[in-house]
């Protein structure tokens, strides 16, 4: 799994929300709740989350698949 500091750089400024939550989008990418195909080739690997600083919440990390890493685009 790959979390470039692009696409890092891009959650923390549109997704302030999980800045403090690296580890949980990496453990959503390894242990999602379902995953969906998106409409340009990607994927996105969901879990449920039920202790946030928000409560109960469903994280969202979008990737592609690149050779043999999850390259993640972006998290909400």
């Amino acid at each position: 799994m790959t979390l470039s500091e692009r696409a890092w750089k891009h959650i923390r400024e549109r997704h302030p929300e999980l800045s403090n939550y690296e580890g949980l989008i990496k453990d959503a990418l390894a242990r999602p709740d379902i995953i969906l195909r998106g409409n340009q080739e990607e994927m996105k690997a969901v879990k449920l989350f039920t202790k946030t600083h928000l409560g109960s919440k469903y994280l969202v990390v979008v990737y592609r698949e690149e050779r043999t890493q999850k390259a993640i685009i972006t998290a909400y």
